[in-house]
């Protein structure tokens, strides 16, 4: 939910070129935003066929992390020989596959309630 708000002064060729951004569809508002989660580094949101993409890699994304947390395990209860920067190798895997799948997760939840508020007309 979007609850903060921001006052910001332009001149008058910056308030221009962010009218040359906005369309009957994006309001300088959702520009603001896309332009600021876009330089923050934060998830954008993301149309209907990226979201079918992206919900194909975040299964993708689920099966390896599977397959590392049974690479783990195995050395871990002997079946396999331990090799500590192998573990540790295995370890940076699971977490950065994590954040990238909370990423993902996270653009799909933003563009679900971008197409609601959409369709809803608000």
């Amino acid at each position: 939910m979007r609850s903060e708000g921001v006052r910001v002064r332009l001149r008058p060729q910056e308030r221009q070129a962010l009218a040359d951004l906005c369309s009957p569809n994006r309001t300088a508002s959702d520009v603001i935003r896309l332009l600021l989660r876009e330089r923050a580094g934060l998830p954008l949101p993301v149309g209907p066929a990226e979201a079918l993409v992206l919900r194909g890699l975040n299964e993708e994304l689920r099966r390896i992390s599977i397959n590392l947390n049974r690479a783990v395990r195995a050395m871990n209860e002997g079946r396999v020989g331990y090799e500590p920067h192998l573990d540790a190798a295995l370890r940076l895997l699971q977490a950065g596959l994590l954040r990238l799948r909370a990423d993902v997760d996270l653009m799909l939840r933003i563009s679900r309630q971008e197409r609601r508020r959409d369709s809803h007309g608000l």
